[in-house]
């Protein structure tokens, strides 16, 4: 069991899975709020949160990785649009190919209505494995992996935006590559750097805003770490010797805006059953209850 997280004006949204896939809203101090929902798809017989975002309009796009597919939700959990679906899960290898979704691991999105453009990452080794879809058009185009139109992203885990600048986090490859553009327009290539084998396997990443980035680890160290603006690991937040511990995490939420004191980090590990929250300067805040397995707690 895995899932998500996305920090949105104060209220964080937790998305989390077994057969049935689950999404609900907390404050910061781990107080449940009125979004709560679950949801299976009924061809597949299951459904499951990879990842999540909302858009300008408060509507929630998550993604179903067990049905291939984004979906797009009111806050009161209504099923408004969706995206993907073209390669059932259990069916033929996915083609590697522009508006082929494949099976999607992580979504961002931006604007709203006419304007709305949407960030696709698919897992696997794919050369379009990081797609901006514009939803009024129905057009789009894939990110180039190392600036390479031949190239390949080598499992693509999650990615994250602020800004100008989109990282996209490669389990494959133990790096991150960082990208420049704004949404709608192309990303380009800027630059990519590997996360040390000591530190773990990269699996998710989030970026602070001021050029440092968070990246997630796993398998076999499980901690969070801090990159500075050049790629250069500068600290662990949590793990292996930092006050707050992790167990398999597997997606990270920063507060930005806000001083490293103040500022607000969340992490979901054991595998997405238990949200940690601490802050850019390493300080424990404390732990939301466990979520176990099945759907809403």
């Amino acid at each position: 069991m895995q899932g998500a997280l996305k920090l949105h004006a104060g209220v964080l949204y937790v998305g989390w899975h077994e057969l049935t896939a689950s999404v609900a809203t907390f404050d910061l101090d781990g107080r449940p709020l009125e979004t709560r929902f679950a949801f299976r798809d009924e061809a597949v017989g299951r459904s499951s949160v990879e990842g999540l975002d909302v858009d300008d309009d408060r509507r929630l796009w998550v993604v179903d990785g067990a049905a291939a597919r984004v979906r797009c939700f009111s806050l009161f959990g209504r099923e408004v649009a969706s995206v993907g679906g073209e390669t059932p899960p259990g069916s033929a290898p996915p083609r590697d190919a522009r508006g082929e979704l494949g099976v999607p691991v992580d979504v961002r999105v931006s604007g709203s209505d006419d304007d709305q453009v949407v960030l696709v990452a698919s897992g696997g080794v794919r050369r379009h494995a990081v797609q901006q879809l514009r939803i009024s058009s129905g057009t789009g185009d894939s990110l180039r992996p190392l600036g390479d139109p031949e190239g390949r992203f080598q499992r693509v885990r999650s990615l994250d935006v602020a800004g100008e600048t989109l990282a996209v986090c490669e389990a494959g490859a133990r790096r991150v590559q960082l990208f420049l553009g704004r949404p709608g327009e192309r990303y380009r290539f800027d630059f990519a750097f590997e996360v040390p084998e000591e530190l773990g396997t990269p699996e998710a990443v989030s970026v602070v805003g001021d050029g440092r980035i968070l990246v997630a680890t796993r398998a076999p160290t499980s901690g969070l770490h801090v990159f500075d603006a050049a790629g250069r690991f500068r600290r662990t937040l949590a793990g292996r010797g930092a006050e707050t511990e992790l167990e398999e995490p597997c997606a990270v939420a920063i507060e930005r805006g806000v001083d490293d004191r103040r500022a607000r980090v969340c992490v979901l590990d054991r595998d997405g059953s238990r949200v940690q929250v601490l802050s850019l300067g390493g300080r424990a805040f404390g732990s939301f209850v466990d979520f176990g397995p099945g759907p809403l707690p």
